[in-house]
């Protein structure tokens, strides 16, 4: 078979030993065969690179029920908290949710939240519903920690994740470069003055980002003296005693964080910001003037996210991508009163 071109079930069911309608039936998920012959024959399938076309799925399935055939023009935004409405909370997830929505509806869709947590709710009843409501895109929301793994039916769907919470499979995704972000706020905050740069935060926040936030911090500082260099915090148990210790132990001039806890443990150690240390959050959302910082741009990621949906909707590609691609946005500085210029911050304290 020529590479690239998709067999035609003839040829899938001449590979299996089976009828063609036996194909057609399985990679329908038909009950009217068992579940032993779906899997059979979607395995030979994928193994001779046949990938489904959701429009045509979903013409199919409209035909058979006498329905009218139309063109997509709802995308489902999905989130997998334990509750419902766990994600809806200001910050970045909030942001990123606007971003897809102002795209879809910039393209023509309408984006609606749908809860794969919901009880009782599997995930192929999840799956079938959304294709009962010709709803063929999705655009998955950021994981609560812990996650990481979705089985939905792909090849029925063309999606995009928002960040790198989903690990399995490997699907499109959008996400703030963080690698370059923190190394953008390193050079801010130098540039203002601070020169021993700290950066706390917890060992999950890290690894959600695939070690983006370490990995830039750890560059920074290779190009800096060792007597400026600030042991990295990523806390594995109780943040606000492992952040206690360690500020205690190295007095950084400025913290960079995720973790609003930090100005609180800073306050009860009785230290002030800016003017004993500074503090620089990575997650400034737009409109907020409590922190200087980094701004992810989230709409922007949740926009991209979006825009990766759409581009395969259009080109009838679905399924888990043989090349995943992965859109970066990168953060901008944002001014705030948590940081402040100074002058020789090591020869103020004593150092």
């Amino acid at each position: 078979m020529d590479a690239g071109k998709q067999p035609t079930m003839q040829q899938i069911a001449d590979a299996v030993g089976c009828s063609r309608m036996a194909v057609s039936l399985a990679l329908r998920n038909s009950p009217k065969i068992s579940a032993a012959t779906i899997a059979r024959i979607r395995k030979v399938a994928d193994e001779m690179g046949y990938r489904p076309n959701p429009m045509v799925s979903a013409l199919m399935t409209q035909l058979r029920h006498g329905r009218t055939v139309k063109r997509p023009t709802t995308i489902a935004y999905v989130t997998a908290y334990p509750t419902e409405d766990g994600w809806h909370q200001p910050g970045l997830f909030t942001e990123f949710h606007t971003g897809a929505k102002m795209r879809a509806e910039a393209l023509g869709y309408k984006l609606e939240e749908y809860w794969l947590r919901r009880p009782g709710l599997s995930e192929k009843r999840f799956c079938d519903v959304l294709f009962a409501r010709n709803i063929l895109g999705l655009v998955i929301a950021p994981l609560p920690s812990g996650g990481g793994t979705l089985t939905l039916d792909w090849p029925r769907f063309s999606s995009a994740a928002i960040g790198y919470s989903v690990t399995s499979p490997n699907i499109h995704r959008a996400s703030n470069d963080q690698y370059s972000t923190i190394r953008l706020a390193v050079a801010e905050l130098t540039r203002l003055g601070y020169r021993r740069i700290g950066l706390a935060m917890t060992r999950d926040g890290d690894e959600r980002v695939k070690n983006n936030w370490s990995a830039g911090m750890l560059v920074e500082q290779s190009m800096i003296p060792a007597e400026r260099r600030v042991p990295l915090l990523l806390a594995d148990g109780p943040f606000e005693a492992a952040f206690a210790g360690w500020f205690s132990n190295y007095r950084p001039d400025v913290i960079l964080t995720q973790e609003w806890r930090c100005g609180r443990v800073l306050k009860e150690l009785g230290m002030r910001a800016p003017e004993d240390v500074g503090i620089a959050n990575l997650g400034v959302t737009a409109g907020e003037a409590q922190w200087a910082g980094m701004n992810q741009n989230a709409e922007l990621v949740g926009a991209a996210a979006l825009d990766l949906v759409d581009a395969q909707l259009r080109r009838n590609e679905c399924g888990i991508p043989a090349q995943q691609k992965t859109v970066v946005i990168p953060g901008h500085w944002v001014a705030g009163p948590t940081v402040r210029a100074v002058t020789h911050p090591a020869r103020r304290r004593g150092r």
